[in-house]
């Protein structure tokens, strides 16, 4: 049978494309380019972000060693109006976007059934770490690494067809692996940060973008002026470091207000919520009633449990939760990944 498998240069999809190789699959492996090599070209980086020039050339290297074709698709103006374009406005409305959440969802997997198509190719294979089995999707033995509350936008089309070949292994088996079988990416270490900005410096992006940054004013939640801001688009929900705030005390960004350019801080409790709405859910089952699962807020968070209403699109936590608008939440059916939404 063929595969296509995502191949981003990194050690996880260059051992998934070895081992469905060696199971006997026929493998065309895929890579995106989503931001042209000047762009990285700019930055001068001590940590590894995905997509740059050296993931194209290991990706090629990687596909000559096992004896595989691969295809480079240029995807960077999908991607600028799908994902940056996207990122911006939610930044600017107060909202802290999950970009790789949403790069899964209208980019990778996207362009993987529309390849697939083209070539008449139906299995996709990433090395993300998460497992399929029985025709469900579970979180990654790893739990280190489990990567399944980024597949949580999915539809259920998309992960019946769906192999995750590194998903029940962990880390340092995958590198052992490419490292006894010389795939070169063995050591290399994971990518951090968005990939379309390097280096981490929202207000530096924001302002080569063409968006002023304004300084402001901070305000404790009874409202009294105790700082000045840099700009309220580089501060999210949650953040304690970088407020800049001398308050005698840890205080958070407990929201931000675009229309006064208003950044709002406090203390950690004032970030728990008891309850959310939440917008863009997507349930791998037909359910229409309220009914308790568990869900994560954040890709390395503690799953929390919860009861979801699907019909009325809220969540209600029965523990202590701290939701971000515009995060992913992701739900679960004790280690089975049963949807995920976008929280509000």
């Amino acid at each position: 049978m063929k595969v296509l498998v995502a191949m981003s240069g990194g050690v996880d999809s260059a051992v998934s494309a070895f081992l469905l190789r060696k199971q006997g699959y026929e493998v065309v492996g895929v890579h995106f380019k989503m931001e042209d090599d000047l762009f990285f070209s700019r930055y001068s980086l001590n940590h590894k972000v995905c997509c740059s020039p050296d993931d194209t050339s290991d990706a090629i290297k990687i596909a000559k060693k096992i004896d595989i074709p691969i295809k480079i698709i240029d995807l960077k103006a999908e991607f600028r109006e799908r994902i940056i374009k996207d990122f911006i406005k939610d930044y600017q409305m107060g909202i802290t976007p999950n970009p790789c959440a949403w790069c899964n969802k209208k980019m990778k997997f996207w362009a993987l059934e529309k390849i697939g198509k083209e070539f008449g190719i139906e299995l996709f294979a990433t090395g993300h770490y998460a497992f399929v089995k029985g025709g469900k999707i579970y979180m990654g033995s790893d739990t280190k690494k489990d990567q399944s509350y980024f597949l949580s936008l999915l539809t259920k089309d998309i992960l019946k067809k769906l192999i995750l070949p590194v998903g029940e292994m962990k880390k340092e088996e995958v590198r052992k692996i490419a490292i006894e079988n010389e795939l070169l990416v063995g050591t290399k270490p994971d990518s951090q940060d968005i990939c379309f900005i390097p280096d981490g410096n929202l207000k530096k992006f924001f302002e080569n973008e063409g968006i002023p940054i304004r300084s402001g004013p901070v305000k404790d939640i009874h409202g009294n002026i105790i700082g000045t801001h840099e700009g309220y688009q580089i501060y999210a929900r949650g953040q304690r470091k970088g407020v800049g705030i001398a308050a005698g005390k840890r205080v958070y960004v407990i929201g931000v207000d675009p229309a006064t350019n208003t950044v709002i801080v406090g203390d950690k409790s004032d970030l728990v919520k008891e309850s959310i709405k939440i917008d863009d859910l997507n349930l791998l089952y037909d359910v229409s009633k309220p009914f308790d699962c568990m869900c994560k807020l954040r890709s390395t968070g503690p799953l929390i449990r919860c009861r979801l209403d699907p019909v009325e699109k809220s969540v209600l936590f029965y523990e202590s939760a701290i939701p971000v608008a515009g995060q992913v939440i992701a739900f679960y059916k004790e280690k089975e990944l049963i949807g995920g939404a976008i929280q509000m």
